[in-house]
């Protein structure tokens, strides 16, 4: 447990980079409040940004954004309302929201800018699909989404094409100018996946959502199958998107290598935006791990995006960077003077409210002692009970941002 308390420490560091307070101030200096501000907004950092707005601003601007349970900001947002909704499955809340801010759009008059306000998981947090399909089928399309296997491109092309508030036509209600500051949790930083782009123009079309659905060998639910099988409509006016990216995971990570290096420590970046099922970039990266290790190099590797686990029948409960790290722990198979963390950047790593783990060359023998398989258990995706029985959870709360994953590997 050595480095333990230090790689919590650039955890934090890499998440302090991107909270709102820290990366918000130049945008905001350049809107013109002199016929007020509407605020709309949807994600797991949407409360904290609208807190910044109101902070800077103050009672020129109103409006509503809507946030996870538990994400509401510490701070004062004014006259901004904070709505709560489900993630990452949405729930009534989210269909609430969707429609209220939707609403506050389309009233919002001409002479009035907006400021959206998008972050990570705003798709889940703000929902309303289109006329012909009901909220429930939505809702168990977006749960078989998730367990599928699915990139979060090809799950936003889906809800896209099912949504009238995501592809851009959030934005597309609006009467008024309008400019868009994002915190991207995306790899690649396409700011039309964050949160499924509610406020930029989508050219993804039916035909290829549905092909999307066959790909992952989707059993039809009629409401969907037969909406995505109409004739495309004619294509609206094109969205006229401002928009800014104020956070990403190469920010987070950068801040983090900043006060490692200042430490002493060489540092390589193995990628910011890893993509990948979490054990197989495990593997390779504990190929390169132990590489080092036989050179003899003290270094520490970084790497960010976003990895996936695909669940067959059996699955229990843990997220991608916690599966990533039992398998790890594997490989490396409890080599001396390596160890790791792997967190998300929201606080929370897939099916429970923990950020991720740590491992260290005990990790292996200290499960065996407290009754628990690494094999086994990430056989049926249940990274969290190896990781609790072990004490070796990473446990922060909500971070109010999200940049999607954050991992750091020590070689002594």
């Amino acid at each position: 447990m050595k480095y333990h308390a230090f790689l919590l420490d650039l955890f934090n560091t890499a998440v302090a980079a991107c909270k709102p307070s820290a990366c918000m101030a130049e945008q905001l200096s350049k809107l013109d409040t002199s016929n007020g501000i509407c605020v709309v907004g949807a994600g797991k950092a949407a409360a904290e940004m609208a807190a910044e707005v109101h902070k800077t601003l103050g009672d020129k601007c109103y409006g509503a954004v809507v946030t996870r349970y538990g994400y509401e900001s510490a701070g004062d947002t004014g006259k901004i309302e904070v709505l709560t909704a489900n993630h990452p499955t949405p729930d009534d809340n989210s269909l609430i929201a969707g429609k209220q801010l939707l609403a506050l759009v389309k009233s919002t008059p001409a002479t009035t800018p907006i400021l959206f306000l998008i972050s990570g998981g705003g798709s889940s947090l703000m929902c309303l699909p289109v006329d012909d399909v009901p909220f429930a089928d939505k809702q168990q399309l977006n749960q078989f989404l998730l367990r599928s296997g699915a990139s979060i491109d090809e799950i936003n092309t889906v809800r896209k094409q099912l949504s009238l508030v995501k592809g851009g036509r959030l934005a597309e209600a609006a009467k008024s100018k309008h400019v868009t500051l994002m915190i991207s949790d995306v790899v690649g930083d396409n700011a039309a996946d964050i949160a499924s782009g509610p406020t930029i123009a989508d050219p993804s079309t039916k035909a290829q959502a549905l092909a999307i659905l066959q790909k992952y060998h989707w059993s039809p639910v009629g409401s969907i199958a037969n909406y995505l099988a109409k004739p495309e409509a004619s294509p609206g006016h094109k969205v006229a998107s401002e928009y800014h990216i104020v956070a990403n995971a190469q920010h987070a990570i950068d801040a983090a290598i900043d006060v490692a290096q200042k430490q002493g420590w060489q540092t390589q970046v193995l990628g910011y935006d890893i993509q990948g099922e979490a054990r197989d970039v495990a593997k390779i990266h504990a190929k390169h791990a132990l590489a080092c290790k036989a050179k003899g190099q003290r270094v520490m590797l970084f790497s960010g995006g976003e990895l996936t686990v695909t669940v067959g029948k059996e699955y229990g409960d843990g997220g991608p960077n916690q599966e990533y790290l039992m398998a790890l722990a594997l490989e490396l198979d409890g080599v001396a003077g390596i160890c790791a963390m792997a967190c998300d950047t929201d606080g929370v790593d897939g099916s429970k409210d923990v950020a991720g783990a740590y491992i260290d060359q005990t990790t292996l023998t200290r499960a065996a002692s407290a009754g628990v398989n690494a094999s086994e258990l990430l056989a049926t995706h249940n990274s969290h009970q190896f990781f609790a029985a072990i004490n070796d959870l990473v446990i922060t709360g909500p971070t109010n941002t999200n940049v999607n994953d954050f991992r750091a590997i020590i070689i002594e």
